[in-house]
């Protein structure tokens, strides 16, 4: 009896090491999140871009070398190209003008972009429906007072529709990001103008870069227009030569001063131990004489 019972012990240990490998492999599947976006810019390029990635212990990893594709759907399924993903997990796929976009009934583009999975990811797929607005900004100076213009409208059957009752939003690019200006409502006529401070700082002679866009707006997308101007305070960023600071070639004095108390309390330890070891050894040889 207890020779079987061993036997039934030990089978039963083998099947939880087999098989915890086996779930532990089909819990590595990756479920990866996937994302479609439309963007055009200020030369009018439009863009397709699909971000890949997946959660890992609340972090948003990136999968690169990825196979993309990107289709149009309206008036039937068509593969628009085939891209990998990047080392950010990103595929941008241009649609140049020589690449035919059809509608639908509402005048919309519908794309899709797809993921066809491996042994260690599954598949994913996402789909995006983009109306094409053209968007417009002029810069204008009247009695030192600088204005913004916009307008933004779609086309259908060569007659322009004006986009009203939309934001648009303005920024200029500082150095780590983009500084919010204003948030520019369209009246019924697809137009919107606001006044553009006066004060801020531009580069050494004034220079600023003034940004208008859509963003993640659900039925346009992203879409973007940037102009240069001399609207700028003039700002010359350039250090003096004697000043120290974490980002010169010349430390702050406070931490040259806090460093060499601190590495001299370091070594002042290292000095004690060594000497008192030696002192110790000393003792040791005058009590053995004794």
């Amino acid at each position: 009896m207890k020779n079987r019972l061993s036997i039934f012990c030990t089978a039963l240990s083998f099947l939880l090491i087999v098989s915890n490998p086996l779930y532990s492999q089909e819990e590595t599947i990756i479920s990866p999140y996937i994302q479609l976006q439309y963007f055009k810019n200020t030369n009018e390029s439009r863009f397709l871009k699909t971000t890949l990635t997946y959660s890992l212990n609340r972090m948003e990893i990136p999968v690169p070398g990825m196979e993309i594709s990107f289709f149009s759907e309206a008036g039937g399924k068509k593969l628009l190209g085939t891209l990998f993903t990047d080392d950010k997990g990103v595929a941008s796929l241009e649609l140049t003008k020589d690449i035919f976009l059809p509608d639908d009934e509402d005048g919309l583009w519908e794309f899709s972009t797809e993921f066809k999975g491996n042994d260690t990811i599954e598949a994913a797929s996402s789909e995006l429906s983009i109306k094409d607005v053209k968007l417009e900004m002029s810069l204008q100076e009247v009695d030192s007072i600088k204005t913004i213009s916009l307008k933004a409208f779609t086309t259908e059957r060569n007659s322009d529709i004006p986009v009203s009752e939309e934001v648009v939003m303005i920024y200029v690019p500082r150095m780590f990001s983009m500084l919010p200006i204003a948030e520019a409502a369209l009246d019924e006529r697809g137009t919107a103008s606001i006044e553009f401070p006066s004060d801020l700082p531009g580069d050494s002679v004034g220079n600023l870069t003034i940004i208008s866009k859509f963003e993640e707006h659900p039925d346009f997308g992203n879409i973007e227009k940037k102009m240069e101007i001399k609207w700028g305070v003039p700002v010359l960023n350039k250090a003096p030569v004697a000043h120290r600071a974490l980002w010169t070639k010349t430390a702050p004095m406070w931490m040259i001063i806090t460093l060499s108390i601190l590495l001299t309390g370091v070594w002042g330890h290292y000095l004690f131990a060594i000497i008192s070891l030696i002192l110790i050894k000393r003792d040791s040889k005058k009590q053995r004489k004794l």
